[in-house]
C-alpha cells in the first residue's frame, strides 16, 4: 500500500508532466486507494496543494542548502525534497524527524541508497537551520524578495509591480496564497437561498450569504465536497462568487436567445438557464466533445432544459443551424487563469510569458468571430479569470477601436455593487479586495 506521502508525490509528478489538474488527480487517487482514511485524504490534499503553492520558496531553500544545483537533481528526488521541505517549513504539527524519515523511505524505495543519503543529509540540515536567526532572510531588490517570500515567479511579480505598484502586488500575492472559501450557487429552479441555508444548518454546517452575489452561499470549515448534501440532486452548483457575478452582468432574461461561446464546463450556462426560468434558448458551444458532455450532465442535474450543446471552434468563422441573431453573447474566453491561483496553485509554475500573448490572440479571434452573431441592441459580455491587462482591457479596447458599431456599456447592472467596477466601467474582482477569484468583465453593446 502506498503511504499518504507517496500518493502526494505521485500527484506532484503528474502535475509537472501535465497529466492532470491537482483536484482531478486527488479525486482519482482517492477512488483508487480506498483504504485511505479521511485524515489521510486531508493530509494528502494539504501536501499536494501546499507544496505547489509554496514551490518557489521551497526551491529557494533547497538551492540555498544543497551542494547540487537544483536543475541537476533528478525530478523524483526533487519532488521528494519539496514535500519534505514543505512539511518542515509549514506543517507545525508534523515533527521534523517524521518528515525527514518518510522522505528517506520514499527515496530509497523509488531510487537507491545513494539518493536516500542525499535526501537525508539535505533535509536534516534544513531542519536544523530552521532554528537559526535569519534562516529565511532573502537578499536582493524588493521584487526579488517578494517573489521568494510569497512564492511567485519573478517575472510575474515584476509585471504586476509595474502595473499595480508595490502594495497592491504584495496584497494580491499574499491573498492568493490563502485557501479560497467554498462558495456555492443556489439553483433557483429547485429551491431558494434561505431554504438551502436552513437545510445546511440542519446538517450541522456553518453557512453565510455571499457578499455580492444574490445567489451565493459560503460554507465555513467545509467538509469534503462529497460529504455536502444535495449536490447530486442539483440544488446548487459549486462556483466561485466572482464567476456568479459574470452571469449577473449578462443579465439573461426569460425568452431571450443567448450564445455561451466558450461554455464548458457549464457553470455559467446553467446559471443563465435558471435565471431565464428555462424560457428562451441558450446555445452552449465548446471545441471539445468531452467537455460538452459535462455541460449536458450539469444541465440534467440542475434541471436546466433550455440549453443546446454544440461542438464549435470559436477561433474560426462559425455558423449555427438557425439564422437568427442573439440577444446576448457570453464570451468567457480561455485565459491564463491567474485570478484563480488560490484554487490552482500549479498555474504559477506552468504559465510562461509567451502564454499571455498567445492567449490574447485567441481571445481577440473569438471576439472578432461573434461580431456578426449579435442583433442590434444586443450585448456581449467578455470575461476572463485572469489579471493581466493584455488578456483583459487591452483586448476589449483594441476591439472597440476597430468596431465602431460596438460600444462599452459602462452602466452597472442593478444587481452588482458599484465597488466592483473600475473608473472605466470594467468589472474587476480580486482576492485581496473582495475575497473572490480574480475576474475581469466588460459589457459591450451593438448599436
Amino acid at each position: 500500500m502506498k503511504s499518504p506521502r507517496h500518493v502526494a508525490l505521485d500527484i506532484l509528478i503528474q502535475v509537472e508532466t501535465r497529466k492532470g489538474h491537482p483536484d482531478d488527480l486527488l479525486t482519482d487517487s482517492f477512488k483508487r486507494y480506498r483504504y485511505l482514511s479521511d485524515l489521510d485524504r486531508s493530509f494528502i490534499t494539504e501536501l499536494a496543494y501546499g507544496t505547489l503553492r509554496w514551490q518557489g520558496k521551497i526551491d529557494w531553500v533547497i538551492a540555498r542548502y544543497s551542494e547540487v544545483k537544483t536543475e541537476r537533481i533528478e525530478r523524483v528526488i526533487c519532488h521528494i525534497l519539496r514535500l519534505g521541505v514543505y512539511q518542515i517549513l509549514f506543517l507545525t504539527k508534523t515533527p521534523h524527524r517524521a518528515a525527514v524519515n518518510e522522505a528517506v523511505i520514499l527515496a530509497k524505495r523509488l531510487k537507491n541508497r545513494e539518493a536516500a543519503g542525499f535526501v537525508n543529509a539535505l533535509l536534516r540540515r534544513i531542519a536544523r537551520e530552521t532554528a537559526s536567526a535569519g534562516f529565511l532572510d532573502v537578499d536582493g531588490v524588493p521584487q526579488e524578495v517578494l517573489a521568494v517570500e510569497e512564492s511567485f515567479p519573478l517575472w510575474v511579480v515584476r509585471k504586476l509591480w509595474d502595473g499595480w505598484g508595490a502594495m497592491e502586488t504584495r496584497a494580491f500575492c499574499q491573498a492568493s496564497n490563502r485557501t479560497a472559501p467554498l462558495s456555492l450557487r443556489v439553483n433557483a429552479l429547485k429551491t431558494d437561498r434561505d431554504e438551502l441555508m436552513k437545510r445546511f444548518v440542519d446538517e450541522g454546517l456553518s453557512v453565510s450569504q455571499t457578499s455580492y452575489s444574490p445567489d451565493g452561499i459560503l460554507i465555513e470549515g467545509a467538509p469534503p465536497v462529497s460529504r455536502i448534501p444535495l449536490l447530486e440532486s442539483g440544488y446548487y452548483q459549486i462556483q466561485d462568487e466572482a464567476a456568479q457575478l459574470v452571469t449577473c452582468l449578462v443579465n439573461p432574461q426569460p425568452g431571450e436567445r443567448i450564445l455561451d461561446a466558450c461554455a464548458a464546463p457549464g457553470g455559467k450556462t446553467t446559471h443563465m438557464g435558471q435565471r431565464m426560468e428555462n424560457r428562451g434558448k441558450i446555445l452552449a458551444v465548446d471545441v471539445d466533445e468531452a467537455r460538452l458532455k459535462l455541460i449536458r450532465e450539469s444541465c440534467r442535474r440542475m434541471g436546466v432544459s433550455n440549453v443546446t450543446a454544440l461542438k464549435r471552434d470559436m477561433t474560426r468563422s462559425v455558423s449555427f443551424p438557425e439564422a437568427e441573431e442573439f440577444d446576448a453573447i457570453l464570451l468567457d474566453v480561455p485565459c491564463t487563469g491567474w485570478g484563480t491561483i488560490r484554487r490552482n496553485p500549479d498555474i504559477k509554475w506552468r504559465t510562461k510569458r509567451g502564454d499571455i500573448t498567445r492567449l490574447a490572440s485567441i481571445q481577440r479571434k473569438i471576439l472578432d468571430n461573434v461580431v456578426g452573431l449579435l442583433k442590434k441592441g444586443g450585448r456581449i459580455v467578455y470575461s476572463t479569470c485572469t489579471v493581466f491587462a493584455e488578456e483583459n482591457e487591452n483586448v476589449v479596447e483594441s476591439f472597440l477601436k476597430e468596431n465602431r458599431a460596438y460600444s462599452h456599456d459602462d452602466r452597472k447592472s442593478q444587481v452588482l455593487d458599484d465597488t466592483l467596477f473600475e473608473k472605466r466601467g470594467f468589472f474587476r474582482s480580486l482576492p485581496h479586495r473582495h475575497n473572490m477569484d480574480g475576474f475581469f468583465a466588460a459589457r459591450l453593446t451593438r448599436s
